[in-house]
């Protein structure tokens, strides 16, 4: 969607270079628009060095006559165009002096043709009532495109002046014609205490179009701050962006703003009720995995509900082996652990069986990394699920990783794990680790609020697991020790109950 408006754009750019009607250039709007842009900046090199000699001719008698009469004769025998295309021959004080001397209205003609590339010393010149007074004459005839064209080449004070001219909805139309992205952020900074208003206008204008075209302009960090602002506004405002995003299909420019957004406008805004959509969730999703938008994605997932991770969880799941490994492996390098362990835990039991089997999961640092993340945010109940999942060949790496855990990110685990159902597989872990963190962790669930309800919870039947219960016996403190005894004799372990109780 994004590109086809900035065709619009360039198209709408090279047809004033030529004088021509934009429709009649429809047959290029196959091209990329940073083509049609480079044509046009062809055009223009092309005319000046062809029109040179002759304006650096004119340009060398206008220092001949006091500046008040060159203005007379620009504006009677010159004529706009002309003028403008002099602008970049003509010292820049002595044209600012005489372009003083002109109507806004004629410097407003001027405008449409000048090449901010080659004036931009008599750009910078520009006092700010002039600009001011050009700025409102182009607004009033709604000539946005030019007033994009200039808006990044002139100085901060220059748009400072000129904008209190323009209405909010002046503001989207003019960033809508603005060529670069450095351009677009700096309208936006100068513009901040405008923006709901802007957004406002927006919305009753109908223009969401044109407001997701600027939003892809718009630099990360400018974008999100963009992004929070609108997600800020009434729901029917929030409403109106989402219906436009679908409706042009933009989801490719507003999924990445998600990846800045700040978590509380991000969590109203995937409470939308367009969000609530299966078939939109796994269209985003689909997106995400085949655009490259995957890290964009996670930052949004955590703020959904389990209905709707379900749906993207089910998208994810559709992927090969060797994508699901890619998809980790991104996620991985950015540190993305506490927003993929929500959708891990969101897939059905077969598919988190057949991530938790993937060699990727197995290796030692994402191993760490997935811990790490999981003490730092509590996400216990989402990832002590994955546990169960893991093969045994990894819970000597585990049992290392839960060694730096703190006190208190230890008893957030046991507190978790009854209803995650993996207390056997914590146990398993525990036991692996050397002895003194063993013994730690032995005292710290010793200690657990809810150590009835943790024991009640471990009903393996395998004798193994008992077993090494047993062997760890004289470092088990009380209660545990006689509250894991009564559980191995209810799992049929008659005798390692009797090995526990005696000590």
């Amino acid at each position: 969607m994004t590109a086809t408006h900035h065709t619009t754009v360039e198209l709408a750019k090279l047809a004033r270079v030529l004088d021509r009607d934009p429709a009649d250039l429809d047959f290029l709007a196959a091209l990329r628009p940073t083509a049609l842009r480079e044509f046009r900046d062809q055009i223009t090199d092309l005319t000046a060095r062809r029109e040179a000699r002759r304006m650096q001719r004119v340009g060398a008698a206008a220092k001949l006559v006091p500046a008040p009469i060159a203005a007379k004769i620009t504006e009677a025998a010159f004529g706009p165009v002309l003028a403008a295309a002099l602008a970049g021959s003509v010292d820049p004080a002595r044209a600012v002096a005489i372009a003083s001397a002109l109507s806004p209205s004629f410097l407003a003609d001027g405008t449409l043709t000048l090449d901010p590339r080659r004036a931009v010393e008599l750009i910078a010149r520009v006092p700010g009532p002039m600009a001011a007074a050009v700025a409102s004459e182009l607004i009033s005839r709604g000539d946005y495109l030019t007033m994009g064209n200039l808006a990044g080449s002139v100085p901060d004070s220059v748009l400072r002046a000129a904008l209190p001219h323009a209405s909010d909805l002046d503001i989207l139309q003019v960033g809508y014609y603005l060529e670069e992205t450095s351009a677009a952020d700096r309208l936006l900074t100068i513009v901040t205490d405008r923006v709901p208003g802007v957004i406002r206008a927006t919305h009753d204008a109908d223009e969401w179009p044109k407001a997701i075209t600027l939003l892809a302009l718009l630099g990360p960090t400018e974008r999100s701050k963009l992004a929070n602002v609108v997600a800020a506004q009434d729901d029917e405002v929030i409403d109106g962006l989402l219906a436009a995003v679908e409706e042009v299909d933009a989801w490719d420019t507003l999924l990445p703003v998600a990846a800045g957004m700040s978590p509380q406008p991000l969590q109203r805004l995937a409470q939308r009720p367009a969000m609530q959509n299966p078939t939109l969730l796994t269209k985003i999703a689909d997106l995400a995995l085949t655009q490259n938008l995957w890290l964009s994605l996670l930052p949004l997932a955590t703020h959904l509900s389990p209905t709707q991770l379900h749906t993207v969880a089910a998208r994810v799941a559709t992927e090969p082996d060797e994508s699901l490994t890619t998809l980790i492996e991104q996620a991985h390098t950015e540190n993305h652990w506490p927003t993929l362990l929500p959708v891990a835990l969101a897939l059905s039991t077969p598919d988190r069986k057949r991530l938790a089997s993937l060699p990727v999961m197995h290796r030692p640092a994402y191993l760490t990394a997935a811990i790490e993340a999981t003490a730092t945010h509590n996400l216990w109940p989402e990832a002590l699920p994955l546990l169960n999942d893991l093969p045994a060949a990894t819970h000597d790496t585990l049992a290392t990783a839960i060694n730096t855990l703190t006190d208190n990110n230890f008893r957030e685990a046991l507190e978790a794990a009854p209803t995650a159902d993996c207390t056997t597989t914590l146990i398993q872990i525990v036991l692996r680790q050397d002895v003194s963190a063993r013994l730690r962790s032995l005292t710290l669930l010793n200690e657990s609020d809810n150590l009835e309800l943790f024991v009640a919870t471990i009903t393996t039947q395998d004798p193994a697991i008992w077993q090494s219960i047993s062997e760890a016996r004289e470092e088990i403190p009380e209660p545990l020790r006689t509250l894991l005894a009564t559980q191995a004799t209810q799992c049929g372990r008659t005798e390692l109950g009797i090995d526990l109780t005696t000590g």
